[in-house]
């Protein structure tokens, strides 16, 4: 009876082994099927936007892009389609960041997230460049006016059409059809700036100059497409992409 109780053990031992085999084959398999290459070049910071641009857009020292053309860019450069709810956004975003379509933001030097009630803190990889630009090119021209360390608030990303509804309820210049649905586009706050020397938020009309200053170079250079929201006390913005088959555009890989 002993004998017939361990050779029952072994098979049971057996069989699990065999299980947690199988089990993790198929978990590699996923991974390897939607694990997309490693970019390691960027076709936002390594283009000439005002030549291969993907979408129609001319130089302009003006801030003042409405949804249309925001809305054009998004919609070539962005995802295929928006998301429907908050619950289709859940079951899709890890495998979607596991594939690079898109990226996490977290608060760090560059920029400060804040009260993302009605949005999700995602981009596309083109628009985090561009985000990382903008903070770039701002926080040094504080450095060389001598302003003091300071980031900007992120105060929305990527919206789902469920988020927009309920944001359109609350404020009317919220648009029906928005470019935020597609990952491309942020607003960014001219209201108050994150201080990191003191670790506190406030208003400064020298730093919002710089800021200012910053998003018309690179609306200049047709990097970014941009207008001043004055009810919402931010800067609308949405990313410029380069043609995928310019020359200068191409992407080395690493598999």
């Amino acid at each position: 009876m002993q004998k017939i109780f361990l050779r029952l053990q072994r098979h049971t031992i057996l069989y699990i082994f065999i299980g947690l085999t199988f089990l993790s084959s198929i978990f590699i398999y996923l991974i390897t099927k939607y694990k997309e290459p490693i970019k390691e070049e960027s076709t936002y910071t390594n283009c000439n936007q005002k030549l291969h641009a993907s979408a129609p857009i001319q130089p302009s020292s003006v801030l003042n892009d409405k949804n249309d053309i925001q809305l054009l860019h998004a919609q070539t450069n962005g995802l295929k389609e928006p998301f429907a709810t908050n619950a289709a956004f859940d079951s899709l975003i890890t495998l979607m960041v596991l594939r690079h379509e898109l990226v996490e933001l977290k608060d760090s030097r560059l920029y400060h997230l804040k009260s993302l009630k009605h949005s999700h803190p995602y981009l596309i990889p083109e628009a985090v460049d561009m985000v990382n630009e903008i903070a770039f090119r701002f926080q040094k021209k504080l450095q060389d006016k001598k302003l003091g360390n300071y980031c900007f608030f992120l105060t929305s990303l990527l919206r789902t059409v469920e988020t927009q509804d309920k944001l359109s309820k609350r404020n009317g210049n919220a648009t029906d059809h928005t470019a935020h649905y597609y990952g491309t586009t942020v607003d960014i706050s001219y209201k108050h700036f994150y201080n990191l020397d003191t670790d506190s938020i406030t208003p400064s009309w020298e730093v919002l100059q710089e800021l200012t200053k910053t998003l018309i170079e690179m609306r200049e250079d047709c990097k970014i497409l941009a207008v001043r929201e004055r009810k919402q006390s931010c800067f609308h913005i949405t990313v410029v992409v380069c043609k995928p088959d310019t020359a200068e555009n191409k992407r080395r890989i690493s598999f």
